[in-house]
């Protein structure tokens, strides 16, 4: 576990990092990144200011290099979605979270709470998710030779990992939806807690006292100020829909019920705060999303009738119309835990038994499995290959940044901060 003992509020006057063309890279951002990256490499700042020093170096060059790019982008109309965004915000928290050991050691190695993290980290993964399509879409052009991937393997074939043993798993989910009673409580409890609020009750106080949102209830369930899209549909649309300073009536999303807020709007950005009351899930729940999960296991019988299946009934948007297919997962990296002794002992081409995450009821099925082992150009070339293209990427892409970086004014202020001047 980490052990940071600063936050960002240690800052007490932020400064500028370094400068491109008139825009600032504030120190606060710098701080913040490294932090993510100091949490997920397990590195604690205090003890190993060295390594932090080179996380910071190394995160203040990275955006100066993202404003670099985007000021490039920008001349050749390169977008990215919002919710392609939140999708990679998300599995970088997730990371995040997983490598430091829990949400509340990840929250002590980020220096906030996660909640605020994402407010703030956001622009930061756009610039980033902006930076890799465009110089995705400057090399993709480049190629490889089948005698250039033979020299890659004899340069570095002595410091290649060995290859990890795959597993091509796809998978049916059901979430576990809650019954009408279940939803029906916790529409109850939104609406006498609106009561209270109507007969008096500060909306801050009854956020500390009710809200199930711990990110956001101490602060009496405040959310910042926010561009649209950042919370989901239902939210987003009450959000920049009700009146300012009036208390919304229960709006139902896949967390629970809310209660909101709206503080002020300009524009497309919005500070709201929020009451959220989850629905609990009853054990009656489970047990009907159990059987019928038995029951389509039965129903199974060959890799078509599970393709099926995935596509008429499964709740994972994502990989159900492809079938359920999710990757060639390697359980040495893979996170969901309950299903890494599934996927390693169930027998191809066979349906598992039902099994339970966090996200609902999985059935899992194993099309192939690939055993690992030291690399070799004949049982490894497709990988090798897309090794050796990656290496001749990042080559062209070094040597292009540094060109790049020379025809703007860049300047760059020496980085000060407590653990890295002692």
């Amino acid at each position: 576990m980490l052990n940071i003992s600063f936050t960002q509020e240690n800052i007490l006057l932020d400064r500028v990092s370094a400068v491109v063309e008139g825009k600032i890279v504030l120190l606060s951002d710098v701080v913040l990144a490294a932090n993510a990256l100091a949490a997920q490499q397990q590195i604690n700042p205090t003890t190993s200011p060295k390594k932090y020093k080179k996380l910071l170096l190394d995160s203040s060059e990275s955006m100066i290099e993202q404003l670099v790019i985007i000021k490039m982008a920008e001349v050749d109309s390169v977008e990215v979605l919002d919710r392609d965004v939140d999708r990679a915000l998300d599995r970088q928290i997730e990371n995040i979270i997983t490598q430091a050991g829990g949400k509340e050691e990840a929250e002590l190695a980020l220096g906030r709470k996660i909640s605020d993290f994402k407010r703030a980290y956001r622009d930061d993964m756009k610039g980033k998710l902006l930076a890799e399509k465009y110089t995705a879409s400057l090399t993709s052009g480049i190629s490889i030779t089948r005698g250039e991937v033979i020299s890659f393997y004899n340069t570095y074939k002595d410091s290649i990992d060995p290859f990890p043993t795959l597993y091509k798993t796809r998978h049916l989910l059901l979430e576990i939806k809650p019954s009408e009673n279940s939803l029906e409580k916790a529409l109850l409890k939104t609406k006498k807690i609106r009561e209270e609020i109507i007969s008096g009750l500060s909306f801050e106080n009854a956020a500390k006292k009710y809200s199930e949102d711990l990110g956001s209830k101490e602060n009496g369930g405040k959310l910042g100020y926010v561009p649209r899209g950042t919370f989901v549909q239902e939210f987003d649309k009450i959000a920049f829909t009700l009146d300012i300073n009036i208390l919304s009536e229960p709006v139902k999303t896949q967390f629970g019920y809310h209660l909101i807020e709206v503080l002020q709007r300009t524009g497309e950005k919005v500070s709201a705060r929020h009451i959220l009351i989850s629905v609990n899930i009853s054990e009656e729940d489970k047990n009907i999303t159990y059987k019928k999960m038995a029951s389509l296991v039965k129903e199974i019988k060959n890799k078509d009738d599970f393709i099926l299946k995935v596509k008429e009934l499964s709740d994972d948007t994502t990989s159900g119309p492809k079938g359920g297919y999710m990757g060639m997962i390697n359980l040495e990296e893979y996170q969901i835990k309950e299903l890494i002794t599934v996927i390693k002992n169930v027998s191809l081409n066979t349906p598992s038994a039902p099994v339970l995450t966090q996200f609902g009821y999985h059935i899992i099925w194993v099309d192939e499995k690939i055993d690992g082992g030291l690399p070799s150009l004949e049982k490894n070339w497709i990988d090798l290959e897309q090794m050796a293209l990656n290496q001749k990427k990042t080559d062209w892409y070094l040597n292009w940044i540094e060109k790049i970086k020379n025809k703007f004014y860049i300047k760059r202020n020496p980085l000060t901060y407590p653990q890295i001047n002692n």
